[in-house]
């Protein structure tokens, strides 16, 4: 019977993907993926609140269920058989309509674990004829036992308590002294360690307002764009209440030495982020609408942003600004920043809030992100 080495290799691949996406989500390196490039689904969906049952990765799971198939198949039963069929193909559409219809944002290691599912299955299924009618024993209800397990992993990650997909960490940064002096409203941060102006750095919302965030992104990172759209909510909740200082900070070695170089480039971050700070410098009145074209996905081509952005703020008046040292100048300061909060999370973005707090990485919804600010800055009623 050739059907029990079809599944063993079947089997075994799906083992080792699980396993493979499993250290990834216990290490936090859901940014290292293989094959995940700059603007990919990859981290949205393994940093997701349904990447986890529980506290628990699902690919962590999944290779539980694929260990006990393999083990299986030296024993085959029909019962068993049947009950894993159930399994991987209840669970492989559960998550495909999750990436495609909640999470909207697609991962190829992980269709291709649910690919194997599927597989998998037709396999089991053909093989059930070739097996002999099991005993009545306790075995003959592992196919109930199936359905009800993928009852239960469903209400669990609808109802259940929802996984941070998020940290957050006292921190201590500091700026080597510049910025202390500078005209226009230098707001202070980390026990007055760190400085930034309100005025003449990027920023959305009134300069004067009562509370001062600053937000550490990069235009090609997935998440940060998710906090992009986040912080409008925020916003509108509460009109005039927040001035945010945006500081991109490309996690491209070509101009950030401190990304790690494990780690998947973001090709084109440090054009765009210069394009950003450049457009700024331009016409800080027409730079929000500029802010909003570079998260655009996908991630524009550095020709196609720069057109984009002359468009909006003046080719010419874009060019002048593009010579200009400041930029370099701001780059490198976020640059430094970035060095000195990667030590706790290399998530991103990085939102800094309070007096020494930051938040890494995007909250899993904006009513999270909302709520978590309102606490903080004492919004509520």
């Amino acid at each position: 019977m050739k059907s029990p080495w079809i599944l063993r290799i079947l089997a075994l691949a799906g083992l080792t993907i699980c396993g493979y996406l499993g250290i990834l989500k216990f290490t936090g390196q859901t940014t290292s993926i293989v094959g995940c490039g700059a603007g990919s689904g990859c981290r949205n969906v393994l940093g997701s609140e349904w990447s986890q049952f529980l506290g628990l990765p699902v690919s962590v799971l999944a290779g539980v269920v694929y260990l006990a198939l393999l083990i299986t198949t030296w024993r085959p039963s029909r019962p068993l058989y049947g009950a894993f069929a159930i399994c991987l193909t209840g669970a492989a559409l559960w998550f495909i309509g999750l990436l495609y219809f909640i999470i909207k944002a697609v991962c190829p290691w992980c269709l291709a674990m649910h690919t194997i599912g599927i597989l998998t299955s037709i396999v089991l299924v053909l093989s059930l004829n070739k097996l002999p009618p099991h005993p009545r024993t306790p075995l003959r209800f592992t196919p109930l036992g199936a359905v009800a397990a993928l009852l239960v992993l469903a209400l669990g990650q609808l109802l259940g308590p929802k996984p941070d997909t998020h940290a957050r960490t006292t921190e201590v940064v500091r700026d080597g002294g510049q910025g202390k002096r500078a005209e226009g409203r230098v707001v202070s941060f980390f026990k007055g360690r760190k400085h930034y102006n309100a005025v003449t750095m990027p920023h959305l919302g009134p300069s004067g307002a009562k509370h001062v965030m600053v937000k550490y992104f990069d235009y090609t990172c997935s998440s940060c764009r998710d906090m992009h759209e986040d912080l409008h909510f925020v916003t509108e909740s509460h009109p005039d209440t927040f001035c945010i200082i945006l500081l991109p900070v490309p996690l491209d070695r070509h101009c950030n030495p401190f990304f790690p170089a494990d780690l998947t480039n973001h090709d084109h971050a440090c054009e765009l982020a210069r394009l950003s700070l450049a457009a700024w410098r331009a016409n800080p009145e027409r730079w929000p609408e500029v802010h909003e074209r570079l998260f655009s996905r996908p991630v524009l081509p550095p020709e196609v942003a720069e057109a984009a952005v002359g468009q909006i703020v003046g080719y010419d008046e874009l060019a002048r600004a593009l010579e200009d040292p400041w930029i370099n100048q701001i780059l490198q300061t976020g640059i430094k920043d970035f060095k000195q909060m990667i030590f706790r999370s290399g998530a991103m973005p990085k939102l800094v809030v309070g007096d020494d707090e930051v938040l890494h990485g995007a909250p899993r919804s904006k009513e999270v992100l909302l709520e978590t600010l309102e606490r903080l800055y004492r919004l509520r009623d």
